[in-house]
């Protein structure tokens, strides 16, 4: 071999060694780091409630016709899916709410994640975030308006104007044929930031109709509200206030009474329903009035600017009760709650 060939082969060992000439090194990319979730039994979140269970069931229903886009068609599926019943299963503290694991379900859904804000009053408040958390509340000057069997194509628009002038919100316990008859009624009155309850299809006695017959009239209206308004009632009122256990058992939400009758379906005068309604309102009070007499509306405006003037804020049911309402539970008032049957 030649100098030059020596030399040659001398350059190309050389800068085989230096690595020349050869991918360059890349450092090892870093790994994302995993989000560890928090996980608790439903025992420790409720403080082992079973009503306040119930209510995590009913939070979990909202959030899968949510997550699903699902049709109203889809609302009596949706209590069919299985979801928990013993304290001792588990589920995740996830950033964006509760991560449930589910059962297989005809919505195909492996988990369903149930906002905090749904929560709120429901599980108890080590295990929500800051901002979801119930505060204590001082109810002597609340009180709630609350007006039954709306909506009406005239009035309940014109009560939605009434309070939204004074700057009240108040709950709406309506009708299911009445909401598929106005379901844009229906959405006016959570577009005004009230609420939005469930009072029967066409307002029977739960009493004397049976179980079976309360639970479809209450299945059939959650179905309307849903349709007209993409969400589910959380409270329900029994016509008459008549509701037995096992019908407070079978329905799963909240049962919402009255302190005060107003009485207006019997006085059907303005001036009438103003008098009973001031002599009787105490803070922490609900009070029952309807939509769909004209006297009634006519009365608001006065109701209202007196309990004003005696120090009252008027609220949402919700509102009273600290977002605290639990299914198999009846409320006559902010203090006074009761195993529904009793």
């Amino acid at each position: 071999m030649n100098r030059y060939c020596q030399l040659l082969l001398g350059t190309v060992f050389a800068a085989l060694a230096l690595g020349w000439g050869s991918a360059p090194v890349v450092a090892p990319a870093k790994a994302k780091p995993t989000t560890t979730i928090k996980m608790v039994t439903y025992g420790q979140m409720t403080k082992h409630n079973t009503h306040r269970l119930a209510a995590v069931r009913e939070a979990a229903r909202q959030a899968i016709l949510q997550t699903t886009k699902a049709k109203s068609s889809r609302v009596p599926a949706v209590y069919q899916v299985k979801l928990p019943t013993h304290m001792t299963k588990k589920a995740g503290l996830a950033k964006q709410g509760l991560r449930m694991p589910l059962l297989k379900n005809s919505f195909k859904l492996t988990h369903v994640t149930v906002p905090y804000s749904a929560l709120t009053g429901k599980i108890v408040n080590q295990y929500l975030p800051k901002a979801n958390r119930t505060q204590k509340v001082n109810t002597k000057k609340m009180v709630a308006l609350t007006f039954d069997d709306g909506p009406d194509k005239t009035l309940t628009p014109r009560l939605l104007k009434t309070l939204k002038k004074a700057h009240v919100h108040a709950t709406f316990f309506e009708v299911g044929q009445s909401v598929k008859r106005y379901p844009k009624i229906a959405r006016a009155v959570l577009a005004n930031g009230n609420e939005l309850a469930n009072h029967s299809w066409n307002h029977p006695n739960f009493g004397s109709i049976g179980t079976k017959k309360t639970a479809q009239q209450v299945m059939r209206t959650n179905q309307a509200i849903y349709q007209a308004t993409k969400t589910l009632p959380q409270y329900v009122r029994p016509p008459y206030g008549s509701i037995t256990a096992a019908e407070g058992r079978k329905i799963q939400q909240p049962i919402i009474r009255w302190s005060v009758d107003s009485r207006d379906w019997a006085y059907l005068n303005a001036q009438a329903d103003i008098k009973e309604v001031m002599k009787d309102t105490r803070g922490g009070d609900i009070i029952l009035m309807h939509d769909v007499h004209k006297q009634s509306v006519a009365a608001v405006p006065t109701i209202i600017k007196r309990l004003k003037a005696k120090g009252y804020k008027l609220v949402t049911v919700s509102e009273l009760l600290n977002n605290q309402a639990l299914p198999g539970l009846q409320y006559f008032g902010a203090h006074d709650s009761r195993i529904v049957g009793k």
